[in-house]
């Protein structure tokens, strides 16, 4: 038993395996905190709990990492500028993203999505027939004027269910990109109309269907296809694009314009929200607490089947959500980080990475995801061991 021991007080302490057991349980953790468990499991008890994750990987940052003394001092200063923007704001939901993306360094991205996928699928499997069997809500919401039934399945809002097949198709997507086929295609189009038909989520059906021509000129890019890769090299731009266009068209947006109200309908209200968040508040560089009133939540929410929803506000888009409750300096770094994976995905002529964060651009649009751990681990690439920086590790070695 001694000689036991011995060997155990031996062991490195392995930095990549402290962080994906520690992305494992926050992962788990919050997972649960978008289901309706939490009827079981108090959503206070969860967040205290998901602070044994993020301690883990700080332990990470901070002490296994400090061989790289520039990037320590780094780390210090961003881990800095999160808990500036998490106080001033008094969202929490960045700095657990922020955490993870630092201490991402020198951990397999493939590992990552792996349990990301696995973990994924199963709790969304397993919240999904539970709530078909009677032991967790189904939370059903109406919407007014088409008064369409909307299931949840378990998770707190339909569009919330939605966004966790979207995200899990993207993974899908990123460990088997080589190899999706038409088989896959169909699949990705049947859970497309699955989530449109029972959980009427427009967008994130949207989204999903969008996946199969944008996986497949990324493939072919990645074959040397001249008029596919003319399309895919400017991936890496599509971010700076999109959030500079968002922020701008719901700064400018007016009702009685009837270009934008269209848009304003066709993206269910968003605009004008976006636009009354502008109205409401001013931008800071390091954010702001912003009262919010949505219709999701566990136990539903009164507006959801009231007539009067004017006390309704919430802004969806995740780069108005950021500029405005994270602050300007916040909002650059975030999308330099999109374009800077973007790039180094078609750098390395993989296009695997790139072609993803051309879908998860499109949904931060109009959706709150993109600095949701939950949903979105794909901005753990900034600063995680890709396979196209192995690839050219080799090459420098060979």
């Amino acid at each position: 038993m001694l000689g036991q021991v011995k060997k155990i007080e031996n062991w490195p302490l392995d930095g990549s395996r402290i962080y994906e057991v520690a992305f494992s349980i926050y992962f788990i953790i919050t997972f649960f905190l978008t289901s309706t468990y939490t009827d079981y499991i108090p959503s206070h008890s969860l967040h205290e709990l998901s602070f044994i994750p993020l301690v883990m990987v700080l332990f990470k940052i901070i002490i296994l990492d400090f061989n790289e003394h520039k990037r320590w001092c780094i780390n210090i200063l961003l881990l800095a500028l999160l808990v500036i923007c998490w106080r001033k704001s008094g969202e929490f939901i960045l700095f657990p993203m922020g955490i993870f993306v630092l201490g991402a360094h020198g951990v397999s991205m493939r590992r990552i999505i792996y349990l990301y996928f696995v973990l994924g699928t199963v709790m969304l499997s397993f919240a999904f027939f539970t709530s078909l069997l009677g032991l967790t809500k189904n939370l059903i919401f109406y919407r007014g004027g088409s008064h369409s039934i909307r299931q949840s399945f378990g998770i707190i809002y339909p569009t919330d269910f939605a966004a966790h097949v979207l995200f899990l198709v993207l993974a899908y997507c990123y460990l088997h990109f080589g190899r999706i086929g038409w088989v896959d295609n169909i699949a990705f189009l049947a859970l497309a109309v699955g989530v449109e038909r029972f959980c009427d989520a427009r967008l994130g059906a949207g989204a999903i269907i969008l996946t199969v021509p944008i996986i497949w000129i990324g493939q072919l890019a990645r074959q040397h296809h001249l008029w596919a890769r003319t399309i895919a090299i400017f991936y890496w731009i599509l971010p700076i694009i999109a959030g500079y266009i968002t922020v701008l068209t719901a700064y400018l947006y007016h009702p009685n314009n009837a270009s934008m109200e269209k848009l304003n309908s066709l993206l269910s209200g968003r605009l004008y929200f976006g636009h009354l968040a502008f109205i409401k508040y001013h931008l800071t560089l390091f954010g702001q607490k912003v009262v919010e009133n949505g219709f999701g939540g566990n136990a539903g929410h009164h507006l959801a089947n009231s007539n009067d929803s004017s006390s309704y506000f919430y802004i969806d888009s995740s780069f108005l959500r950021i500029i405005i409750l994270y602050g300007i300096i916040m909002f650059i770094l975030i999308l330099l980080a999109l374009s800077a994976i973007s790039w180094l995905s078609i750098r390395q002529e993989d296009f695997a990475l790139a072609s993803i964060l051309v879908i998860v651009t499109i949904s931060a649009v109009v959706e709150q995801r993109l600095i949701d751990i939950t949903y979105n681990p794909f901005l753990l690439a900034l600063f995680a061991q890709c396979y196209y920086q192995i690839k050219n590790k080799i090459g420098e070695t060979s």
